[in-house]
């Protein structure tokens, strides 16, 4: 055999080589995909299984007006945030359930949180909210608001 032909044999061995790696790569992102796609319904069928009946009622009153304007949205957060700070955490979390879903969806924009989704769940938006409140209260501490 001449160098030629062992040059061309070589050639035809490495491209039959890169296809089959090719292939093997299709495979294997495959199988990655399906597996990502089982992790999620397996994490989704345990946390549902695990989670107890939500306290946050559903879908109840999403046609709902809003009752709070864009104005008023901070007043009753400040409220919210000043009874949480007392230690009346209960009844900060009792009047978010009480209020409607545009409302709660006022509040998370107002406070800077859009929502992720076009239709954001009450649970995700109450969680968010109170999220908030902890955080600002966890802020500030050691300050008081009316001196700044």
């Amino acid at each position: 055999m001449s160098k030629k032909e062992i040059l061309a044999a070589s050639e035809q061995e490495s491209g039959g080589l890169v296809e089959e790696i090719g292939e093997l790569k299709e495979i294997l992102r495959d199988v990655a995909r399906k597996l990502t796609r089982l992790e999620t319904q397996v994490k989704r069928g345990v946390m549902s299984a695990g989670s107890k009946a939500s306290d946050i009622p559903r879908g109840a009153d999403v046609n709902k007006p809003a009752n709070l304007s864009a104005a008023n949205v901070l007043e009753v957060y400040e409220e919210l945030r000043l009874q949480a700070k007392n230690g009346n955490e209960e009844e900060v979390r009792q009047k978010l359930l009480a209020m409607s879903a545009t409302d709660l969806n006022l509040m998370c924009c107002e406070l800077g949180m859009p929502p992720s989704s076009k239709n954001p769940s009450r649970k995700k938006m109450f969680e968010l909210i109170i999220g908030r409140i902890k955080q600002s209260l966890r802020l500030s501490r050691h300050i008081d608001r009316q001196t700044l």
